[in-house]
């Protein structure tokens, strides 16, 4: 069974190992980089970051191993032009030594059912994110659980939105 986890100071040395077997998505440690610099700047805000509210990091799990990583945030929608607060998918990894085992779809599946249950006090509409145009794995996938390419270029990634 997959579960998503907060990470925390228990499992950073873990989620920091996995490696993709594509050169397609950022390094975890990038991406906890800015995580935590996007929460430093929320919280010197107030508590609100404006712009881009703040992405939080996730461990995939199955059962008791770290399979994968995410990181998914509430924006505003504006560099979408979707006219209302979103949800941004910025990370998906699943470790090289996991894939092709179904994790990936478990995980998409089981982060948005939690975005469903608004677990930011906001009702979302939009789901987003973006995919290397070669990453056609990653486009399979996203589009398996209900995502569709909106036609729309993103910084030179294809722009992918699902409807809640």
């Amino acid at each position: 069974m997959i579960t998503l986890q907060p990470i925390t100071e228990d499992i950073v040395e873990d989620v920091l190992e996995l490696t993709a077997s594509e050169n397609f998505v950022a390094p975890n440690s990038i991406s906890l980089a800015e995580a935590y610099c996007g929460l430093k700047e929320a919280l010197d805000d107030g508590g609100l970051y404006q712009k881009h509210y703040y992405a939080i990091p996730y461990a995939i799990v199955s059962d008791q191993t770290i399979v994968g990583f995410l990181m998914v945030g509430l924006e505003d929608g504006e560099d979408v032009d979707a006219g209302c607060d979103i949800y941004w998918l910025s990370r998906f990894m699943i470790d090289e030594a996991h894939q092709k085992k179904g994790y990936g779809k478990s995980a998409m599946l089981k982060l948005i059912e939690y975005l469903k249950t608004s677990p930011h006090g906001k009702a979302v509409k939009y789901f987003y994110t973006s995919v290397v145009p070669d990453n056609c794995g990653a486009a399979k996938l996203y589009e398996s659980v209900g995502f569709a390419k909106t036609g729309d270029d993103f910084y030179g990634e294809d722009l992918m939105k699902l409807n809640f």
